[in-house]
């Protein structure tokens, strides 16, 4: 199970679709490095949403959810996830589908990963260019 979301855009896109890319990179970027052993799955969500509310965004649902091996998830598994009021704490080896995105009413944009907890943070386990695709 290795989920990955990539958002393409044909021609150039809307510059607050590029804002708003940029914003989930800048949170995504701060809330994958804070995610280490020690810290919790809702003060990780909390730095990312931070982020994006300061730049005017806001996403009230989680930002990540357990994967692994042989754990296929559905929306109603009761494990580990990255959202206000988790309060798991993460450890070495946990992996996350670390799901940076916003939809808005014209548009939505993601970046979403795949990534294992680490002592020096979470670690992106594709190799997948973190950007917005413009085709």
């Amino acid at each position: 199970h290795a989920p990955l979301t990539r958002t393409m855009h044909i021609g150039p896109p809307p510059e607050q679709m590029t804002k708003l890319t940029d914003v989930i990179l800048e949170g995504g970027d701060r809330a994958i490095e804070a995610a280490k052993p020690g810290v919790t799955c809702e003060e990780v969500e909390a730095l990312w949403q931070s982020i994006l509310n300061r730049n005017g965004f806001e996403k009230p649902s989680r930002v990540g959810y357990s994967i692994g091996l042989n754990y296929p998830p559905d929306w109603g598994e009761r494990t580990a996830s990255l959202r206000a009021g988790d309060k798991t704490v993460l450890e070495a080896g946990m992996c996350f589908h670390f799901q940076s995105g916003v939809w808005l009413d014209d548009f939505g944009a993601a970046i979403s990963e795949p990534i294992i907890i680490t002592e020096n943070g979470g670690e992106c386990i594709s190799h997948v260019a973190r950007e917005l695709i413009v085709l």
